[in-house]
């Protein structure tokens, strides 16, 4: 009898294999070869699974972005307004070790969609799902009095969009910028004038 594999199975460990191979060794390890190794089997059997290593980053941003979602989702339960937004808006920035790894990910991505335009699909799909929950809250925020009534709600959440996507690329190549205090320095300046008052500390 012919071995029967779980495709979605495998897809998913070698997936995983990337991921550990990126947090471990960082992103210019993140090759075929490598997450052939990771999983003690040969290069061309990966590409049973995936048609090329795109696919392999594909998935693994997937990955990221329902990874990161989830964990926005837990860390806002039971929130609203701005306090939301603020917590939200931390777990896609690179403060923590997660984050850091999986900005990886992100920005090696982003690299293959400048010649690979397709592919950022999945981007176009996040900034659309965390404009709606950033929208959401910031709306909630004025409900609240936490923001002014006439903040400008769609300029306020793609500043915050891209400051979250610039803040990640500043982080991979290590510039001052990408510093944990001043990310949320950035974010902090882009949400002050809006404010109804001081933030807290």
């Amino acid at each position: 009898m012919p071995k029967i594999v779980d495709r979605e199975k495998r897809r998913t460990e070698i997936v995983d294999a990337y991921l550990r191979v990126l947090a471990r060794d960082g992103g210019r390890a993140g090759t075929s070869r490598a997450v052939a190794a990771e999983l003690g089997v040969a290069t061309g059997s990966l590409w049973h699974y995936f048609d090329d290593f795109d696919g392999v980053l594909a998935a693994a941003f997937r990955r990221v972005y329902e990874n990161t979602t989830a964990r926005i989702e837990e860390r806002t339960a039971g929130m609203r307004g701005l306090p939301a937004l603020e917590a939200a808006v931390r777990e896609m920035l690179p403060l923590e070790r997660v984050t850091e790894e999986e900005a990886a990910v992100v920005v090696t991505f982003w690299g293959r969609v400048a010649t690979e335009p397709q592919m950022g699909e999945t981007q176009a799909e996040v900034e659309r799902r965390w404009g709606a929950l950033l929208t959401g809250h910031a709306r909630e925020a004025i409900d609240d009095g936490q923001l002014r009534g006439d903040t400008p709600v769609a300029d306020l959440v793609a500043t915050l969009l891209v400051l979250t996507a610039g803040q990640q690329v500043e982080y991979v190549v290590r510039t001052s910028i990408g510093a944990a205090a001043r990310q949320w320095s950035l974010v902090e300046h882009a949400l002050r004038p809006w404010r109804t008052a001081p933030a807290s500390r």
